[in-house]
């Protein structure tokens, strides 16, 4: 029997996406991944926990974390990394309602800082505002005042 091509190219994308159909959906999602201490993340469930319960994850990064039903039909939080938090690859786990399923991802913590400012830069700024104001006052008397 000779099989013709069109038929075998017919029977290989059926199969592949049986395939791409039973295969999971992704199990939880941290995005973005990798990160840096101090970042604030997303993090999803992957439409893997029933909206009907309160699903947690759990994780050295941010310690416990409540997710609550999103926009987009999953459960979803945002966090942010521990400031401690050193390079290297880092377990975060999903526990779906009571007696519901457990997934876990590993993301990736690189080396780094968050951009922006913290409280003593704005503070230190502030300060400097400040002293070039009383400078450019003074200046003003000083230099008006001989007129």
């Amino acid at each position: 029997m000779i099989v013709k091509p069109a038929r075998s190219a017919a029977v290989a994308l059926l199969a592949l996406t049986a395939l791409g159909l039973a295969a999971p959906t992704a199990a939880a999602r941290v995005d973005p991944d990798p990160m840096v201490a101090g970042q604030r993340v997303s993090i999803s469930d992957g439409r893997r926990c029933a909206q009907d319960g309160a699903a947690r994850v759990s994780s050295r990064l941010f310690g416990p974390v409540v997710l609550r039903p999103g926009e987009g039909g999953g459960m979803g939080a945002r966090a942010r990394v521990a400031q401690g938090a050193a390079p290297g690859r880092y377990p975060v786990t999903i526990h779906c309602a009571s007696g519901g399923a457990s997934f876990t991802e590993t993301v990736t913590v690189r080396d780094g800082r968050v951009e922006g400012l913290n409280a003593v830069q704005a503070a230190g700024g502030l300060a400097l505002l400040a002293l070039a104001a009383g400078a450019a006052f003074w200046l003003r008397r000083t230099v008006g005042g001989r007129s």
